[in-house]
């Protein structure tokens, strides 16, 4: 196999990682949806630029070692760009349940719990008891 079909079949590999990655982490709820969809749509392009050979005759008309340098660094440059967007993704989970929390915590503020109608009704019984030993 020469050089082009290990940098297609590379690119199509880095395609698969990328989607299947994305996927998993939006199932392990570490990713939120639309970055998730985002970077499945990524990795089905990649894949599909290294699997039809119209698109990726580019590699040809390229050094090998160019070729490889730009996988690698595009490659790099994509996995730090998934790890910020996982980091994006728990601070925005993060902001909602810290908003949930503060709105809860606002409307027991404004309006105190109520106690149920029976409870009341039993405190009241114990507090008018009478004493035996007055008796």
């Amino acid at each position: 196999m020469n050089a082009v079909g290990i940098m297609r079949l590379t690119l199509v590999g880095v395609g698969l990682l990328v989607a299947a990655a994305s996927f998993w982490f939006h199932a392990a709820k570490k990713m939120t949806s639309d970055l998730a969809t985002a970077w499945c749509l990524v990795g089905i392009v990649i894949l599909v630029i290294g699997a039809v050979p119209a698109l990726s005759d580019w590699l040809g008309r390229i050094s090998v070692w160019t070729g490889m340098a730009l996988l690698i660094s595009v490659s790099v440059g994509l996995w730090a760009a998934f790890r910020i967007c996982l980091i994006l993704s728990r601070l925005v989970t993060q902001n909602q349940e810290l908003a949930m929390q503060v709105s809860l915590l606002l409307g027991t503020q404004q309006h105190p719990p109520v106690k149920p109608a029976a409870t009341e009704e039993a405190e009241e019984d114990s507090a008018h008891e009478e004493s035996p030993v007055c008796h």
